[in-house]
């Protein structure tokens, strides 16, 4: 697939939103068919949600440190392992882990890293009923974003040709 004819010689480069769900997971998928026609890069971000640490901090689980470095092992060796699971080589992908307010690091890791586009599931794990009123991650994505993005909707029977 060429998302731009001037650079179809040129390796794209993909940023994958990772947040360890079955929507990310797809996308995920999504992103190895591309490796597989063309020579292709793979960012796979995970972002820890700066909302978290502070309920964590204000629960007491510990201080800021303690907690930033507990959840940053966990996110790598997940991510890790998530990318084991889809049989993706961890050498020939970028993983990335950060802190923040999600939809904003992932429009800015896109810049930073001059994607070709994001590939994002459109129903990830969200915490609360906040989506609801504000949207989701990929929607806030969508509205900020000055990248291509490519929005993997979740499996559903009726895709899978299991119409009823």
């Amino acid at each position: 697939m060429t998302f731009d004819d001037e650079r179809e010689s040129e390796e794209q480069t993909f940023l994958v939103a990772i947040d360890f769900s079955d929507c990310a997971r797809d996308a995920l998928r999504q992103a190895k068919l591309f490796l597989a026609e063309k020579p292709a890069r793979i960012i796979a971000l995970h972002v820890i949600d700066r909302d978290f640490i502070t309920e964590c901090i204000r629960h007491g689980f510990g201080d800021e440190g303690q907690i930033k470095k507990k959840l940053f092992l966990e996110a790598k060796a997940k991510l890790r392992d998530f990318l084991n699971q889809e049989n993706i080589k961890i050498d020939g992908v970028k993983m990335m882990v950060c802190e923040g307010v999600p939809y904003l690091e992932i429009n800015k890791k896109a810049v930073e890293n001059n994607v070709d586009m994001v590939i994002i599931g459109s129903c990830g794990k969200t915490g609360d009923m906040s989506h609801i009123f504000f949207g989701s991650t990929t929607e806030k994505v969508l509205r900020f974003i000055t990248r291509p993005v490519l929005c993997v909707p979740p499996a559903s029977e009726y895709r899978m040709g299991r119409r009823q």
